[in-house]
């Protein structure tokens, strides 16, 4: 498994693997590779699992670090990303894009299978934006209840999770 933008490796605990290797640019997080997942100093072919959580709206060049993804990925590898769509500007480092279904699908073009699924909806995306700052102290404790709104369809989700296979 490679956990790219990985951090402190918040998902390590509940992924089956045989070896699990993190990726950052913040040597500060301790990461097993110290690169931009523009260029990742790794073999091609070589990992099953690429796990890319909250990653994606960082990157100056999307298209470039989804190509170096599937580089990486052996064929049949799998690919789990997630991204915003609706969500303030969280500079960390920087805070470059948001992503639709039909950015998605192209980013993803060269894999041989592509699910997209929403998360979040109108309601929550509004909710989400109204508990910036000072308000949210009073406000999160409501969070429950909303998170409970679904919608099948949404044309203002809060974000993507996409299952790409190599």
């Amino acid at each position: 498994v490679l956990d790219v933008g990985a951090g402190y490796s918040p998902y390590k605990k509940y992924i089956p693997h045989k070896r699990y290797i993190t990726l950052d640019i913040d040597k500060e997080t301790k990461p097993d590779i110290c690169c931009d997942l523009h260029n990742i100093k790794w073999s091609s072919d070589y990992f099953d699992i690429v796990i890319a959580a909250e990653v994606l709206e960082h990157l100056y060049s999307p298209e470039k670090a989804i190509n170096e993804i599937y580089r990486v990925l052996k064929p049949g590898g799998i690919c789990i990303l997630s991204t915003r769509f609706i969500y303030s500007y969280h500079p960390s480092p920087k805070d470059y894009y948001r992503f639709t279904w039909d950015a998605l699908s192209y980013l993803f073009k060269k894999f041989d299978k592509v699910e997209i699924y929403h998360h979040g909806n109108e309601i929550q995306a509004a909710w989400a934006l109204l508990n910036e700052g000072k308000l949210n102290i009073v406000l999160k404790i409501f969070n429950p209840l909303i998170a409970r709104i679904h919608f099948k369809k949404t044309t203002c989700p809060c974000g993507f999770i996409v299952y790409a296979e190599k």
